[in-house]
């Protein structure tokens, strides 16, 4: 046997024993042969990677990862590539949503044969509260189809968690479908108590990503469940988490990972991917192949992927790293699948196709829109009405107030707007109010809507909600900002109307540039762009628009309408 590659003179950090040894490293395809004395194997066709003494790390897994924030998940593949990151457990949910789940599957069947270990889940409660956000997306034969895909290997976090603690039939029989199907089922189980937890995890639920102390790391570790520790865009928590994993030192940290739960493309082009929670993880003091371990062979052992995935050992995927430091593990090379992918920083292989522009199963149908559609009926105009007020970058709350009225209809202003979510057939609209995203706006329009991805608009001048709102649909998908008649500012978003068909360097500019003009205008946040995503995400407190009006997370139950 004659290697096609070899790593010559690094040393092999091995994730299974805590140890680094001078060793030498052979691929034979797409697959490691041998770690240690390689002489033998090396023949006049062999190509020689000189790792100067550098270390060779596996490569690194996110375990749950958002590839659809804004970007494309070709896209995003091949940058976190260059970064380290050669597979990944995309959550998919989103731009399942988006599209449709046929749709979303036909995406996947091409990046399971990129270089990159692609895999992902498919949503059970899409979307969380159906009665009141216009209906299953989703039919049990479409996710039972799912299902058999080998790619997908767990059901996406199921963030209503009540439902299942509730015993609803209909979520607890998707929960059945995956365990009989031998797929893992991820939480999202922010605050659940311990009586809670306990019904979840018999309910087959494996893993959460929503541990906010160490004590909620505790909580669910007890109960068997895998503990993934978020350091991402949307959360950075493990300052507060990394005390759980210090009391545990002494005996098992198997069932914790480090994850990302998503990174924001501008953030993507400026932290990096797992490389950076490693190195984040390592200077708030975590030792070093510790935190490789929690991005290597912990995701692959929780996947069931081990055989394949984790480590630099014979019979895995050649998926490697080398990098001069283990504290900031930025590699300077990459290999994927035995071959190499990626140096200092840049791909030196072909970059994946770009998806075309594609509305899946739920393309929009909307009529031409004017300012009538977005004026809001005053019936007592004198009265408070329930308004959603922004807490921080996802969490809001209601608050009661009287808002502006003249000829019969609610007239906003100021940092009170109006808000309005409608389904992308027309056939649902809701509507309601909204303080402290921005001190002066005239109309926002965005099919980003998580989770349901409707049009939602918003703004104090119905004229430019519904210039912003028809742009949107006329491009096929995005986010556009209107003032006075005209467009200030426009993001594309042609896939499933949430993704970018971009790379992620311009896309970084262009998000970076719309946040930049929403802070302008007074949006307090620190990225503006999710927190309007978030004002339908109905499985966070407190108050949210859906298609049937403002939705009471805390009481469920809609109060305005």
């Amino acid at each position: 046997m004659i290697a096609d590659v070899c790593l010559k003179g690094g040393r092999v950090v091995n994730v299974y024993s805590g140890e680094i040894i001078d060793q030498d490293v052979a691929v034979v395809g797409e697959r490691i042969v041998r770690v240690g004395a390689v002489d033998d194997l090396i023949g006049p066709a062999t190509e020689i990677v000189d790792a100067q003494g550098d270390y060779v790390l596996p490569g690194f897994f996110d375990a749950h990862a958002h590839a659809d924030l804004f970007y494309n998940p070709f896209a995003y593949a091949d940058f976190v590539l260059t970064r380290g990151t050669t597979g990944l457990f995309n959550d998919g949910h989103d731009l399942c949503n988006a599209l449709g789940l046929p749709t979303f599957m036909a995406l996947v069947d091409r990046l399971t044969g990129s270089r990159s270990s692609f895999y992902t889940g498919a949503p059970a409660a899409a979307p969380p509260f159906p009665e009141v956000e216009g209906g299953e997306l989703i039919s049990d034969d479409d996710l039972a189809a799912a299902l058999e895909h080998p790619a997908v290997l767990s059901l996406s976090e199921v963030t209503p968690f009540l439902r299942v603690v509730e015993g609803e039939p209909t979520l607890n029989r998707r929960l059945a479908m995956a365990r009989a199907a031998g797929k893992l089922i991820e939480g999202h189980t922010t605050g659940a108590s311990e009586a809670k937890l306990n019904v979840l995890a018999a309910a087959g639920v494996t893993s959460c990503h929503e541990s906010l102390t160490a004590e909620d790391v505790f909580r669910r570790l007890r109960l068997g469940y895998a503990v993934m520790l978020r350091q991402g865009s949307i959360r950075r928590e493990l300052p507060r988490l990394l005390e759980a994993v210090e009391r545990l030192s002494a005996y098992d940290l198997s069932r914790l990972m480090l994850v990302t739960d998503g990174v924001f493309p501008d953030h993507l082009v400026e932290w990096g991917n797992m490389d950076w929670v490693v190195a984040e993880a390592v200077r708030l003091g975590l030792e070093p192949i510790r935190a490789i371990q929690m991005v290597t062979l912990n995701p692959a052992r929780y996947f069931r992927l081990d055989h394949d995935l984790g480590g630099v050992a014979p019979g895995r995927l050649a998926h490697l790293l080398v990098a001069e430091d283990l504290a900031n593990p930025r590699p300077r090379l990459v290999m994927a699948k035995g071959r190499v992918a990626a140096r200092d920083g840049e791909l030196v292989v072909p970059p994946l196709p770009r998806p075309d522009p594609d509305l899946g199963d739920r393309p929009f149908g909307l009529p031409r829109l004017s300012a009538d559609d977005f004026l809001i009926p005053a019936a007592r105009p004198e009265a408070p009405v329930p308004v959603i007020r922004i807490v921080n970058q996802t969490v809001t709350d209601l608050e009661e107030m009287v808002v502006p009225a003249r000829e019969g209809f609610y007239r906003p202003a100021g940092p009170v707007m109006a808000v309005a979510l409608l389904s992308r057939d027309g056939a649902r609209r809701g509507r309601g109010f909204v303080t402290g995203l921005a001190t002066r706006l005239g109309g926002l329009a965005s099919s980003v809507a998580h989770e349901t991805h409707g049009l939602l608009v918003l703004g104090a001048d119905p004229e430019d909600m519904a210039a912003a709102a028809n742009e949107v649909i006329a491009m096929g998908g995005g986010v556009v900002l209107v003032e006075g008649g005209d467009i200030r500012a426009r993001l594309p978003l042609a896939l499933g109307g949430i993704c970018s068909t971009a790379g992620v360097p311009e896309l970084a500019g262009q998000v970076a540039a719309f946040n930049q003009a929403l802070a302008e205008r007074g949006c307090p946040t620190e990225y503006p762009l999710w927190t309007m995503g978030f004002l339908s995400f109905t499985s966070v407190l407190r108050l949210r628009i859906t298609y049937s009006g403002l939705y009471d997370v805390k009481t469920r139950r809609i109060v305005f309408s």
